[in-house]
C-alpha cells in the first residue's frame, strides 16, 4: 500500500483516500493512543478523541511530504504527544496548582514513572543538543515505535537507532535523577 500517495491524495481533498489511509493505520494509531492514555491520569480524552485530533492535525500539515507508513506514524505520535502536553497544561492551569501528570511509560527499557511536563522540557533541551536523538525518544517513548520503524523514518540503521536510544535513555535517567 502506498501510504505516502494516500496521504497526499487525502490532503488534496480525496476523502476516500483519507478513509483508506485511516482504515489501514487505525489499529496502530489506536494502539499508540491507548498506550499514551493508559499512562495519563485525569485525562478527559478517549482513544478515539486522541486519534481523531491527531489525524486532524496531520491533515493540516500541508508543507510536509509523507514518505511512508512509519513516517506517518512518527508524525502522528508527535502530534499525540503535543495534544497530551497541551491537555496537561490546560488541566494544570485550570487547577491553579502544579500537580504533576505522571507518565508511566510501558516502553520495555524504561522503569521509572515520569512527569509529562518534565519529559517535555527534557525533550526540548535534548532537541537543542541533538535533534535526532530527541526524535528517537519521541517516537519510541510517545509513539511506541519499533527501532526498525524509527530507523526507516530517520534513514539510519536499526543498530544505530538502538545505540542512540540506549545512550539517550541513560542521559534522560541522569537528568531526571539530578535536575
Amino acid at each position: 500500500m502506498d501510504y505516502a500517495r494516500l496521504a497526499s491524495d487525502w490532503r488534496e481533498g480525496d476523502r476516500e483516500a483519507g478513509n483508506v489511509l485511516f482504515s489501514a493505520l487505525s489499529s496502530e494509531l489506536r494502539a499508540i493512543a491507548a498506550a499514551r492514555l493508559r499512562q495519563e491520569r485525569n485525562c478527559s480524552l478517549s482513544i478515539g478523541d486522541l486519534v481523531n485530533e491527531a489525524m486532524v492535525k496531520l491533515f493540516r500539515l500541508n508543507l510536509i511530504e509523507f514518505r511512508s507508513r512509519a513516517h506517518i506514524l512518527a508524525l502522528t505520535s508527535r502530534l499525540m504527544r503535543q495534544i497530551l502536553v497541551d491537555e496537561a497544561r490546560k488541566r494544570n492551569a485550570a487547577r491553579h496548582n502544579h500537580e504533576s501528570v505522571t507518565l508511566n511509560t510501558n516502553v520495555a527499557e524504561w522503569e521509572m514513572p515520569v512527569d509529562l511536563m518534565t519529559i517535555d522540557m527534557l525533550l526540548k533541551d535534548l532537541h537543542l543538543i541533538d535533534p535526532e536523538r530527541s526524535q528517537i525518544v519521541e517516537m519510541r517513548f510517545f509513539g511506541g515505535m519499533s527501532s526498525e520503524d524509527i530507523a526507516e523514518v530517520l534513514g539510519l540503521s536499526e543498530a544505530t537507532v538502538k545505540r542512540r536510544w540506549a545512550a539517550t535513555r541513560a542521559w534522560l535517567r541522569h537528568r531526571l535523577r539530578h535536575p
